[in-house]
């Protein structure tokens, strides 16, 4: 494999370094030495820039999605009424009630410590993958996250909900295509 190659293989597996390059804001050299590929760097920078000038400039899509709030959600597993009941779990599979996003055999439920910030919309795992990025820049801990059929749902500790609402909502503004 030719070292122009490479460098393109190795950027590829570095998704910031991709949306980097693709924006031009990149000293190539100091990418090609972060890459550390076996070769002149001089030469990985010059293949570098040759790939960024072949990526297509970034763009981004508004959502449209409403954000909410939801406060007072917690995590929980449902009891498999099949067994003999003596289950300790404190929700059963019946009381759905309480029920606000199932995945898989997790729950997220009312009557807990946490918040739930929903958008339903034009929502899918790129849209995920923005605010999960920008949660993180923010510093803020997501419990759950998950999207599915146009809505996306992230849980947080009680006290960062208002935050993760404004970083959710800017997120959602600007979604990477």
């Amino acid at each position: 494999m030719s070292l122009a190659a490479e460098a393109r293989e190795a950027v590829r597996s570095e998704p910031f370094l991709h949306r980097a390059l693709a924006a031009g804001v990149v000293n190539y050299r100091a990418a090609a030495d972060y890459l550390a590929l076996d070769g002149d760097a001089d030469a990985v920078a010059t293949a570098l820039r040759r790939y960024a000038e072949e990526l297509d400039p970034p763009s981004t899509h508004n959502c449209g999605a409403p954000v909410r709030m939801q406060s007072g959600v917690g995590l929980a597993d449902p009891v498999d009424d099949v067994g003999d009941g003596d289950s300790t779990e404190p929700f059963a599979v019946e009381e759905t009630a309480d029920l606000v996003v199932a995945v898989g055999d997790r729950w997220i439920v009312r009557g807990g410590e946490m918040t739930a910030v929903r958008a339903r919309g034009d929502v899918d795992a790129r849209a995920l993958g923005s605010v999960l990025s920008r949660l993180d820049a923010a510093s803020v801990v997501v419990d759950a996250a998950g999207v599915v059929g146009g809505e996306l749902v992230v849980v947080v500790p009680r006290r960062q909900g208002g935050t993760a609402l404004q970083v959710v909502e800017a997120a959602l503004e600007s979604v990477p295509e």
